[in-house]
């Protein structure tokens, strides 16, 4: 289904390819607040942490790797990444070339319990920090036995039939993230992938190059490993490969913001399977930029699923002859523009085969949206705003809840040494990693100076809160934590600056301030509330798993969710009060016990847009209402058998459900 015609040249920013420009662009429109796929860091990478933190650095002396010196650094890094399984550690490469001859893989530890989780490999800059595959590499020779350079969810010398290997394809692959670096593949190794990236729950690819230097090779983000997902993908460019991002399995959601490919074989993204939200796409190739289904030729698929929104795809060569998309899955498609291709859509599905030609996709969707009042024909299209980045402290500077008598392990409340710590006048307060586990029983406030609180580890329990309060600074930025499972601790918003918070497990959430907020990468074990009107929430790639009481409410706040997934019963979203909610994509994973009276989402008196939510259960028990909408003091319900079939995990799709009347630029 097409909607409006309106020009796409108008309303797509300017944007940036590290190819053809290095400096970055902030032309905005008067539709959009977004940058499309930014190539290059919108701040400058100099990322070092102070000592005895608990970063492991892989060039100290224990493990030896020296960049830059031509010699093999292979044992150096995998002895630091094997040594910490499950434990929250970040493994640290100063700025340098790393040569290796083998792959690097995440710690096997204990299976089903610390086995391939837990675990960062942060560089210090993306430019800077170079994993380089060595050229011809023996190992990396065979196009049909895929090895990636990287991986994050097995050991690449397991035996496929082994336990340890069939346990690695579970979704347990918690808290994995990739930071700040580059990976080479070298020449001449055509069964090389540059990173097979598995993480479940919270984990993602952050600022990270890819590249094919002679563009052999299997896959550049290889997510194909098992149930992969939840996981976020952010500022990610990759370079050759067959393919540059491919996956192959109908479970747990991705999402991608930021990400450009070029130079391809086969295509730039193969979305196999996947509910694979995308905001913010550049392709240069003479191949598709996108193919969304197993087979599009033949119109066979699984329940792939694309949400796209703000993408330029740029055709080369023989690219001429091919759609710039090709879909056979189910595809919703927002201020996408095309040159140099044959059309822009080849939607190839079971129902029928529909060419879509022209440069430019207003607003798409491959099957027809759906609405129980009367509203506009299209989706809510809330302006969208990039997440912050505030450039990296001086190390020296920062200041250790340590230093100010926290003490882990000991099941004191540390909440006093951590408010002093925050009121010392430092902008960076550290929780240390490798000490486990400090208690906040009481209201921890941070304000001040303040603009980011991070852990290097250090896990948080206790029945407190943790306040994001008013400061000096402009951004508060709180990020890397894990909560411990089972706890208390709840976190509240009340400042009137902006509040992120960002890699985080778990996050429980109470928000009432005036300030913009982001939420990034982060599982939430209960709920998490808006409650004001004035406030513009932002987020990407939520995991609510609540199963007491509705997930998410929205009472009367501009919510925008790129990339959602959940478990458990109860009601996912709820938006009152005048509010206004749009979600980009994402898996509903029926586990568990529903009311049948709980619907998916509820919208009361308020404004609401769900694109690209499919779903899959694999008991009997699954969601039977899926929208529940209020107007004034009529009630219309949507049941899972009015919404499209998803063959796979015995799901359903709503591609595009509106409920609004007016959007919030008429407001």
């Amino acid at each position: 289904m097409i909607f409006a015609k309106a020009s796409i040249y108008k309303q797509i920013p300017c944007l940036v390819f590290v190819a053809l420009v290095t400096s970055t662009c902030a032309d905005y429109t008067k539709n959009t607040d977004i940058q499309i796929a930014q190539a290059s860091p919108s701040v400058s990478e100099n990322i070092v942490f102070p000592k005895n933190v608990g970063v492991i650095d892989v060039t100290a002396p224990e493990y030896g790797a020296i960049p830059n010196d031509g010699k093999d650094d292979t044992e150096a890094i995998q002895k630091a990444l094997s040594q910490f399984p499950g434990q929250g550690r970040i493994i640290y490469l100063p700025n340098g070339v790393y040569d290796i001859s083998n792959s690097l893989h995440w710690p096997p530890g204990k299976r089903h319990h610390t086995d391939y989780k837990y675990t960062t490999l942060q560089g210090q800059s993306r430019d800077g920090v170079i994993i380089r595959l060595r050229d011809q590499s023996p190992l990396f020779q065979d196009s049909s036995k895929p090895r990636p350079v990287i991986s994050t969810g097995f050991d690449p010398d397991l035996d496929p039939n082994s336990e340890d290997f069939k346990a690695s394809l579970v979704a347990q692959r918690f808290g994995n993230s990739v930071r700040n670096l580059t990976i080479k593949v070298g020449k001449n190794n055509p069964g090389a992938e540059g990173l097979n990236f598995v993480a479940n729950n919270q984990g993602a690819v952050r600022s990270v190059k890819i590249i094919s230097e002679d563009k052999k090779g299997t896959t550049g983000l290889a997510l194909t490993h098992g149930e992969i997902g939840p996981l976020l993908i952010e500022n990610v460019e990759i370079v050759g490969f067959d393919y540059g991002v491919r996956t192959n399995n109908n479970i747990n959601s991705i999402t991608m913001q930021n990400i450009t490919v070029r130079d391809q074989n086969f295509a730039g993204i193969l979305n196999n399977g996947q509910a694979m939200s995308l905001e913010g796409f550049n392709s240069i190739n003479s191949v598709s930029a996108i193919i969304n289904g197993l087979d599009p030729n033949e119109g066979v698929d699984f329940g792939s699923t694309l949400t796209l929104v703000n993408a330029k795809l740029i055709g080369r060569d023989r690219a001429k002859k091919l759609p710039a998309i090709s879909s056979a899955g189910f595809i919703y498609a927002r201020n996408v523009s095309s040159s140099g291709y044959k059309e822009i859509l080849l939607n190839n599905t079971k129902e029928a085969k529909k060419i879509v030609k022209g440069s430019s996709l207003d607003e798409y969707t491959s099957h027809p949206m759906i609405s129980q009042f009367p509203s506009p024909s299209k989706s809510l299209q809330l302006p969208i705003k990039q997440f912050p980045k505030l450039k990296w402290d001086n190390p020296q500077k920062w200041v250790n809840v340590e230093k100010f008598g926290a003490v882990a392990n000991d099941n004191k409340d540390d909440t006093a040494a951590f408010q002093r710590a925050i009121d010392s006048g430092a902008t960076t307060v550290v929780v240390p990693g490798g000490k486990g586990t400090f208690i906040i029983d009481g209201s921890l406030r941070l304000r001040g100076k303040l603009e980011r609180f991070i852990s290097t580890g250090g896990a948080l329990n206790g029945k407190g809160e943790i306040v994001a309060d008013n400061g000096s600074k402009p951004t508060l930025i709180i990020e890397n934590f894990f909560v411990e499972f089972g706890s208390h601790l709840r976190w509240k918003n009340v400042a009137n600056r902006t509040v992120v918070f960002r890699s985080i497990s778990h996050l429980s959430l109470e928000s009432n301030g005036t300030g913009d907020v982001f939420i990034d990468d982060v599982v939430v074990p209960y709920k998490i509330r808006f409650l004001n009107r004035n406030q513009h929430i932002w987020a990407r790639q939520l995991n609510p798993e609540g199963a007491s009481e509705t997930n998410v409410v929205n009472n009367g706040a501009k919510l925008w969710i790129l990339g959602f997934k959940t478990e458990q019963g109860k009601i996912k979203i709820e938006t009152s009060n005048g509010g206004f909610t749009e979600l980009l994509g994402g898996l509903i994973y029926a586990a568990g016990g529903q009311n049948p009276k709980d619907p998916l989402f509820r919208v009361v008196n308020a404004s609401a847009a769900f694109v690209g939510v499919a779903d899959t259960y694999f008991d009997n028990d699954t969601y039977q209402i899926w929208v529940e909408e209020t107007r004034g003091r009529q009630t219309k319900r949507l049941t899972r058998d009015k919404v499209l079939n998803r063959i796979a995990g015995n799901g359903r799709i709503l591609l595009l459900y509106t409920g609004f009347e007016k959007s919030p630029r008429n407001k």
